[in-house]
């Protein structure tokens, strides 16, 4: 059921009554935004008995085909699995997650169940209907876009949309009021809604735009302009991207390394899946202060290629931690 680009995903109330002790239902919102080949999902989190607690663990499955008739169990007993998904968040939290790996332009059904500890699994949600690389109506502007002078350049930060949002950003810079033409800075994913750019002059006037995409499809920017001091200092923020997002068989990461002073320091960069398990520890060394580059090739310590799923990127330097997940396509 979709309404304005919206799928309601949640069971009915009676679903309560006949579930067995301390089992947990499911009540969630869930809009739905779909990429290429991805779909991203995002409910409400319920508890561990009703609406109060956590429960234990989540299981999304979706397939290309309708339930056929009220046969609701068959239907989810063909359907596939989207993988481990990470532990519920406390009840009424927002939680999100990507499928990855579809087919464009076909269209799926999902559906959702949630477990205690026991475990006692809930009833089925509703199916949500989407299909994949469709966007949800007109990709919307970034609200409430700002620019602003931090330690290492300028920290850029927007809203996410409520609906919109396609793939995800372009953001782009120029030197304001000349001649010279916009610089894509950065490509980010729906979830990245900061970036810092540290590549900035000292004594110069900037204007940024961040407009959302979809394809080769951009809706309307939003902008922001900046006058960077003279002094400013450019040098140091370990804040990591990575390209391309979502990747295939190999992720360029960037970040900058360095002390507060410009000094060198050490840099560990290491790849966990959404359970907290180490995939792979790509950097442990010291480092010049300055712009970095490392190339993963999604492949586990022990050389295995990853699975596909979300990934989470944690880069611990002198100036702190910095995450971001990387989606990996079969």
């Amino acid at each position: 059921m979709i309404r304005s680009n919206r799928t309601l995903l949640r069971l009915p109330r009676a679903a309560r009554a006949w579930l067995a002790a301390g089992a947990i239902a499911l009540a969630a919102a869930l809009p739905v935004r779909a990429g290429a080949d991805t779909i991203e999902l995002g409910w409400t989190a319920p508890g561990d008995d009703g609406t109060t607690g956590r429960a234990a663990a989540y299981e999304l499955r979706y397939a290309a085909t309708p339930i056929s008739g009220a046969d609701t169990l068959g239907w989810w007993n063909g359907a596939t699995s989207a993988g481990v998904l990470p532990p519920p968040l406390t009840a009424g939290s927002a939680e999100r997650f990507t499928v990855i790996g579809l087919t464009t332009g076909t269209t799926y059904y999902f559906a959702i169940r949630t477990a205690d500890e026991v475990p006692n699994w809930s009833g089925f949600s509703n199916v949500s209907v989407r299909q994949a690389g469709a966007p949800g109506g007109p990709l919307a502007t970034p609200a409430d876009f700002s620019a602003g002078l931090v330690t290492g350049g300028v920290r850029l930060s927007w809203t996410e949309p409520a609906s919109g949002a396609g793939e995800g950003y372009h953001v782009y810079r120029r030197t304001a009021g000349g001649a010279s033409p916009d610089t894509l800075l950065a490509t980010l994913a729906v979830v990245q809604t900061a970036c810092i750019d540290s590549s900035v002059v000292g004594g110069t006037a900037y204007e940024y735009r961040v407009a959302t995409y979809q394809g080769s499809t951009e809706g309307t920017p939003a902008v922001a302009s900046i006058s960077v001091p003279v002094d400013q200092l450019i040098a140091t923020t370990s804040e990591v991207h990575g390209y391309p997002n979502p990747a295939r068989d190999h992720v360029t990461l960037r970040f900058r390394a360095g002390t507060a002073d410009g000094q060198p320091g050490r840099v560990r960069v290491v790849i966990f899946d959404l359970t907290g398990r180490r995939i792979s520890q790509l950097l442990d060394d010291v480092l010049p202060a300055g712009e970095q580059a490392i190339e993963w090739v999604c492949r586990s310590d022990a050389g295995q290629a990853v699975a596909p799923g979300i990934y989470n990127v944690i880069v611990d330097a002198p100036t702190g931690r910095s995450v971001t997940q990387l989606a990996i396509l079969p």
